[in-house]
Formats: structure tokens, C-alpha cells, sequence
């Protein structure tokens, strides 16, 4: 026989489970989009020159200045997503 309150927890677990996922994903995605942007400023400095550091501090602000809207759009992707699933009360098949 089911279990309807076995059931309700189930679909609250799934839900925390989804919106716990979709964080740690939103955060993991911001991590390595610095890291990206960052080898790519070290890989354009030493294309260069290696002795050049300032090089690298412009190539690092350029790096994340072009990057900056694509990783803005991104996070307030996962914002949304985030709030949608705290906002909803659970899924049901």
C-alpha cells in the first residue's frame, strides 16, 4: 500500500536535493569562469613577453571585462532557477 506521507517527504527530499544541485552548480560555474579568465591573461602575458607583469594585469582586466556579461547573464540563469525551485512546492509525477 502507499505511503502518502513516505511519499510527501520523498518529493521534499528531491526538492532540496534539486535546489542544493542547482547552488552548488551556480558556484562551481562562477569558479571556473574565474579560473578561465585567468589562464587566459597568464596565456596572453607570456605569448608576450614574460618579464612584462603589467602586461598581464591588462590582459587580465580585458579577459574579465569580456568576459564579465557572459558569466553575469549565467549567474542570474541560476539565480532564477534557484528561486523558481524554492519558490515551487515540490514536483509531482
Amino acid at each position: 500500500m502507499l505511503n502518502p506521507a513516505h511519499e510527501v517527504h520523498e518529493t521534499q527530499d528531491v526538492h532540496e536535493l534539486l535546489l542544493s544541485t542547482v547552488k552548488q552548480v551556480r558556484a562551481l560555474h562562477a569558479t571556473l569562469s574565474a579560473l578561465m579568465t585567468d589562464v587566459a591573461a597568464i596565456r596572453r602575458t607570456f605569448l608576450h613577453d614574460r618579464a612584462d607583469m603589467v602586461l598581464y594585469k591588462d590582459n587580465l582586466r580585458m579577459a574579465i571585462e569580456t568576459a564579465r556579461p557572459i558569466v553575469d547573464e549565467a549567474m542570474h540563469s541560476y539565480d532564477e532557477m534557484i528561486r523558481q525551485i524554492q519558490e515551487s512546492e515540490g514536483w509531482r509525477n
